[in-house]
């Protein structure tokens, strides 16, 4: 027995030892208070129309946040995330879709984050889920939700949806959000590809209709689809026709809004691999793109954004 307690407090010893170093790896490689946000960017976010029409009762927002890994073009995400944070807090999203959140990511949310709260972030150790939710927890409260990874894709961390079913906390209406990362077609893979995207927005179809039933609600399906609209720039590469298969089904935010504000640097109508689709039949106030060039800093997607009313 005494063995046995030995034991027990050893273990516990060593969780407790692991937690604290987990932690204390968040706050040293989330910390990016020694970092200063880029010329112009405060400006630029000081002179930005953050408002919202009266009626909105969510704004909803989807952010490539671009990995840290050279590889993959990213760089370090702490000054980066410093941008993200202030963004946050001028626009106020009420959730926001995200991709590509890396574990220094993680750390920088996870230390920094304030009212928003992470949706299934974490899988197993050091390997975090790169497509995610966040939503700001003074604004809206998440009822339920859940995630599914894609049969196909070529990364499971990336390739799948996240969903969660909200409420927002002032009208207590009901909606949905999910966030994706569909493949992208590669360069001598363009059939194997398209075919795997193809599945893949099937799939995103058949649970956002599963999920408006269920829940008898709007559902907005956003993220990094890998896919223009409006025919994109190449035929092939920018998967005009994965586009066009979401649009068949699903309602564009962009297309619908009433009222569409962009930056100096990309204008609103130009074609996107990010979008917000809607399952439903509600307003959409504003839709938007938050393209200042200094913007190009925080990562290599624009946010987007939609107001939502009834």
């Amino acid at each position: 027995m005494k063995k046995l307690m030995k034991f027990t407090a050893v273990i516990l010893c060593l969780a407790v030892a692991g937690v604290t170093a987990f932690i204390g790896s968040i706050n040293i490689r989330g910390n990016f208070d020694d970092y200063i946000l880029p010329k112009g960017f405060e400006e630029s976010i000081s002179e930005a129309d953050t408002s919202r029409d009266s009626d909105t009762y969510t704004r909803i927002m989807s952010a490539n946040l671009l990995v840290n890994y050279e590889s993959w073009g990213g760089t370090d995400a702490r000054k980066r995330a410093k941008m993200f944070f202030n963004v946050l807090d001028a626009y106020q999203p009420d959730v926001v879709a995200i991709q590509e959140m890396s574990d220094q990511w993680y750390c920088c949310i996870t230390k920094n984050r304030g009212s928003y709260q992470l949706v299934y972030p974490v899988s197993s150790g050091a390997m975090f889920h790169m497509t995610g939710l966040m939503y700001n927890s003074d604004t809206v409260t998440l009822i339920e939700h859940g995630r599914m990874e894609y049969t196909q894709g070529d990364n499971p961390r990336l390739r799948r949806i996240v969903w969660g079913l909200f409420e927002d906390n002032s009208t207590k209406k009901h909606y949905v959000v999910t966030s994706t990362h569909l493949d992208l077609i590669r360069e001598g893979q363009e059939k194997e590809e398209l075919s795997v995207m193809n599945t893949q927005v099937e799939e995103q179809i058949k649970l956002t209709n599963e999920l408006a039933e269920r829940f008898d609600c709007p559902v907005f399906s956003a993220g990094d689809f890998n896919a223009m609209d409006d025919g994109g720039y190449d035929d092939v590469y920018y998967a005009p026709t994965v586009y066009n298969k979401l649009a068949k089904e699903l309602t564009d935010t962009k297309y619908i809004a009433q009222t569409k504000t962009d930056g100096n640097e990309r204008k609103v109508e130009k074609p996107t691999f990010d979008h917000i689709f809607l399952k439903g039949n509600e307003t959409v106030n504003r839709y938007a793109i938050l393209s200042d060039e200094v913007m190009l800093q925080m990562s290599d997607h624009y946010p987007i954004f939609a107001d939502i009313s009834d």
